[in-house]
């Protein structure tokens, strides 16, 4: 699902490129238990924040990064710094459909991306087809109670099948050989988590 207008103010400015960068990502990265991640992917990149963040605190050597807006592509590949051109391949493709190999990456990666989608489960058993045995998911995400927040339903515009809860996401992880290994839950409003995959 396509960001609206005040989302894609709030995720396309300085504050939370700033929070990308110096708080989400230091903490994913202490969170992960490998030096590097030479082949990661990115779902829902909007306009290139995290795949910098990747290919920089991760160790990455290539990074795919993903969206399904064409627009926030555009500006992604314009924003990128020219370090990390030979790094960074930008692909339209949809998060619940990835064109991408089986077993394919080290890491995947989720900046508050699978509460927009309007099949959440679609796109964790995509994150785990695609994953490494052994490679990791890195992924922030808001639950159900902050999603039905009067005003964060007023301003903002999320699918249904986008809300879970803990029990939910962790559930759907575990089918999917996924297992939680490292976690910062804030009470029941949001998660910063890396998942292993397990088979």
């Amino acid at each position: 699902m396509k960001l609206n207008l005040v989302e894609r103010l709030i995720t396309n400015n300085p504050v939370r490129a700033y929070v990308q960068q110096r708080i989400e990502g230091p903490l994913l990265r202490k969170m992960g238990s490998r030096k590097d991640y030479p082949v990661c992917l990115e779902i829902g990149c909007g306009v290139g924040v995290g795949a910098q963040v990747i290919a920089e605190q991760f160790g990455a050597r290539q990074v795919i990064a993903t969206d399904i807006d064409p627009g926030q592509l555009k500006k992604a590949k314009a924003n990128l710094p020219p370090e990390f051109a030979n790094r960074v391949v930008f692909k339209v493709e949809d998060a619940m459909a990835l064109d991408e190999l089986d077993g394919t990456f080290d890491a995947i990666f989720s900046f508050g991306v699978l509460h927009h989608m309007e099949d959440w489960r679609k796109a964790v058993g995509e994150i785990a087809r695609v994953l490494k045995k052994g490679g990791e998911f890195f992924f922030e995400e808001p639950f159900r109670p902050f999603l039905r927040n009067v005003l964060v339903r007023t301003l903002t515009e999320h699918p249904q099948g986008g809300e879970f809860d803990y029990e939910d996401f962790e559930n759907e992880l575990k089918k999917n050989n996924i297992l939680i290994n490292n976690m910062r839950r804030i009470k029941d409003i949001a998660i910063f988590a890396v998942g292993k995959k397990i088979e």
